[in-house]
């Protein structure tokens, strides 16, 4: 039996869908604050976040709403605590069926802010085990990777495991720990991506490559 564990962002999920779904929640506040049409400030952020992701979003659609600015961290709020509209990327839900059948274990270890991170978990309802499902800001951001805690916590729960896998996509920080501790580290290069791939070297470059989720079944 052998453990693979997964990250969540950009890896069993869209970054860019949760947050174009969580644009979309702050809109439908902005269009009742402003009696705007329905749908409108949803529109607008999502169109303006694709065309040049401006770290000044919301407070730009406040001012051409004629809006209070003391809305802003409000809307931070309803941003991070909606429930989002997300699914699994395309192949993951067959792919996970597929080792859950045939034996290996399952299990997640992702960083992020600790209430957004759940609500996106939930919002999977996904039909296979998953054990343990570990956020890492449980612990604190001290403990979000590349601190060694989370996976050392999902050996802790697999002692008769063969080998221990880790998925993920954050070349900067997910695979530095897991490749201490002497895991297989699987770098998933989906073209969608929020941010793009880096060339690295040393402890955080990832064991293996793939840019579909059905490779995963083809490791031996």
């Amino acid at each position: 039996m052998r453990v693979f564990c997964f990250d969540l962002d950009d890896t069993l999920i869209s970054e860019c869908e949760y947050v174009e779904s969580g644009l979309r929640a702050v809109g439908r506040r902005l269009d009742e604050l402003s009696r705007a049409r329905r749908g409108a400030s949803g529109e607008w952020l999502v169109a303006e976040w694709r065309r040049a992701r401006p770290r000044d979003l919301f407070q730009r659609r406040l001012a051409e709403l004629g809006l209070d600015p003391g809305w802003l961290p409000r809307l931070v709020q309803e941003y991070r605590t909606h429930d989002p509209v997300i699914a699994l990327r395309e192949g993951a839900r067959d792919v996970l069926a597929a080792l859950s059948r045939r034996g290996d274990r399952l299990a997640l270890v992702s960083d992020g802010h600790l209430e957004p991170q759940r609500r996106k978990w939930r919002a999977l309802r996904l039909d296979v085990p998953f054990h343990p499902v570990i956020f890492t800001d449980e612990r604190g951001r001290d403990h979000w990777k590349p601190h060694p805690w989370s996976f050392e916590s999902v050996m802790r729960s697999a002692p008769d495991a063969k080998a221990f896998v880790y998925v993920a996509d954050n070349e900067r920080k997910d695979f530095v720990a897991p490749n201490r501790l002497g895991w297989l580290t699987v770098q998933l290069r989906h073209p969608e991506n929020l941010r793009p791939c880096l060339e690295v070297g040393g402890d955080a470059r990832p064991t293996l490559e793939v840019d579909r989720f059905g490779a995963l079944l083809e490791i031996a």
